[in-house]
């Protein structure tokens, strides 16, 4: 049973963060596309993270915002994005296929581009913060310990092992 335990808090600190790391993957990259997609004035029906069923479900403006059950993805539907699709003539200047090539182009890489800024914030971040380096020092040494009586003390510097020096 203590196995079996085991094994579920160990699969669950690992899909928890993973999944919440996912999550923000998906969410930058959408937002991206939806950005870039309002910026050019293309009408926005949904913004959904997640696939499947609707879990949550909010309507602003002409927008449905959806969290879905599934959590491995996400979408942005535009007005207009279907090959073939009818667009009344008055709706054509918010359908995204009736857009100028680089305004299309624009929206269908800002996700990517959003993902590469994402990355790099995070490395910055990461530099900013540092690694955290252990110093070469003793932890406690009992009285009682051969290493007491060698000589060795609480919070010692190590400077050097077998005669080679330790370098911070």
């Amino acid at each position: 049973m203590a196995i079996l335990q085991n094994l579920l808090q160990q699969s669950l600190s690992f899909i928890v963060p993973m999944t919440i790391l996912l999550g923000v993957l998906i969410f930058i990259h959408e937002l991206g596309h939806f950005l870039v997609a309002k910026y050019f004035g293309v009408k926005v029906e949904t913004f959904s993270l997640g696939f499947g069923p609707k879990i949550l479900k909010y309507v602003r403006g002409e927008t449905t915002y959806c969290l879905s059950a599934i959590p491995f993805g996400g979408y942005v539907k535009m007005y207009g994005d279907e090959l073939g699709g009818t667009v009344p003539e008055e709706m054509k200047n918010r359908s995204f296929l009736h857009k100028p090539i680089y305004q299309r182009i624009s929206i269908a890489l800002a996700g990517p581009l959003m993902n590469l800024f994402l990355a790099f914030a995070l490395f910055f971040l990461l530099t900013l913060i540092g690694e955290k380096v252990v110093a070469p020092r003793l932890g406690d040494i009992k009285e009682n310990s051969y290493a007491y009586q060698l000589g060795f003390r609480s919070g010692d510097k190590i400077i050097s092992v077998n005669e080679l020096p330790v370098s911070r």
